[in-house]
């Protein structure tokens, strides 16, 4: 019962209507605010032969609360998968939008899990059952939260420990990693992020704040870059480097603790995939 119930908060239910309502809406409000969306499409073409072959994890980086909604309206206008993604939960207590982003592939997670192990085994077998399947790319922010600075933040290992699980326990041949740099003339927040540099208190996630923000209609905030860099294959990575022998010593249903060459190793991936969004613009 308790699992059902973590299940019930945490998973998204993909509605073709909910998507095509949010990629009419992006395209309307994106016209008003933006002057242009740049995409390098080379990058989408790798992308799109990516998702034909492997599993594929997309990791944007965080600079503004749109970058999900960018990259979701950018994949459903190229004709690719609408992306998963790993949302706060801050965002389902936002009444209305909280389950239109559910249903548009959100599914939320909890910022700290705790002492809950039951959370954990229950988020973590969701994460990996998504990215066996393969009917749509993963998406999450290896930073975790957004940067104040525009400067990248340190990564953080838990969601990319769960995704390279899979490869390990060779329920995948091989996952690819898409490193993403978006970045703004101007930011939807900047007057946000000025008010928390005074000490002002973030603002709670909420339908009304969101409702007050549209004044923002009316103002211009430049272009947008979206930049896809090459796909990482984690098997070209692991090859020479780690064995996948100690996973298959062990049923895969039985959790493992991770040695010292595996946390290394998915640390040093993580650092790989933040290096290559700052390397895209070179």
């Amino acid at each position: 019962e308790e699992v059902c119930e973590i299940l019930d908060e945490m998973s998204h239910k993909l509605r073709l209507g909910a998507i095509r309502f949010f990629a009419f809406a992006l395209s309307k409000i994106f016209k008003q605010i933006f002057s242009k969306v740049c995409v390098n499409e080379e990058g989408i073409q790798k992308l799109q032969r990516a998702i034909q072959e492997h599993p594929v994890v997309l990791l944007p980086s965080h600079r503004s609360y749109i970058d999900f909604l960018i990259l979701s309206f950018l994949l459903y206008n190229y004709d690719l998968p609408v992306p998963v993604i790993a949302a706060g939960m801050d965002f389902l207590g936002m009444k209305v939008i909280g389950e239109l982003l559910r249903m548009s592939g959100a599914f939320f997670m909890r910022r700290t899990f705790g002492s809950n192990k039951l959370y954990w085994a229950v988020f973590s077998e969701y994460v990996k059952t998504m990215l066996r399947n393969g009917y749509a790319p993963v998406e999450f922010f290896l930073e975790g939260t957004r940067s104040r600075s525009a400067k990248t933040l340190t990564p953080k290992f838990g969601l990319q420990n769960i995704v390279m699980e899979p490869f390990f326990k060779r329920e995948v041949f091989d996952t690819y990693f898409v490193p993403i740099s978006i970045s703004y003339d101007k930011i939807l927040e900047e007057t946000l992020y000025v008010y928390e540099l005074l000490g002002v208190p973030k603002p709670k996630e909420s339908t009304t704040g969101l409702l007050k923000a549209r004044r923002i209609l009316s103002e211009n905030f430049g272009n947008i870059h979206v930049y896809f860099g090459d796909p990482v294959s984690l098997r070209s990575l692991a090859a020479g480097r780690m064995s996948r022998s100690p996973y298959n010593l062990v049923p895969r249903y039985i959790p493992q603790k991770q040695s010292e060459d595996m946390h290394a190793f998915v640390s040093e991936v993580a650092y790989k995939c933040s290096f290559c969004k700052f390397k895209i613009w070179f």
